[in-house]
């Protein structure tokens, strides 16, 4: 990521494909825009931490997903 938290093209393609990845399998958490930007944020957390490759910040999204819904007791 550039300095200041801006994405270039080429990231901005890789944060939008493991968003939209993430959404294509769990459609139900993506219904509502503000539920698709709440997950947008962690994609930007995760991309933000160094992992800027689209399967692994799937890989990523997966596991935080998973330990929510062990914390929460959600099925999701």
């Amino acid at each position: 990521m550039l300095p200041h938290g801006i994405a270039d093209s080429a990231q901005l393609d890789i944060l939008t494909k493991a968003l939209n990845d993430y959404c294509t399998r769990h459609p139900v958490e993506c219904r509502h825009e503000y539920d698709r930007e709440q997950i947008a944020i962690k994609v930007m957390s995760l991309f933000r931490r160094g992992i800027e490759d689209a399967d692994q910040l799937s890989e990523e999204l997966e596991r935080v997903a998973l330990a929510t819904e062990k914390l929460t007791g959600r099925d999701g």
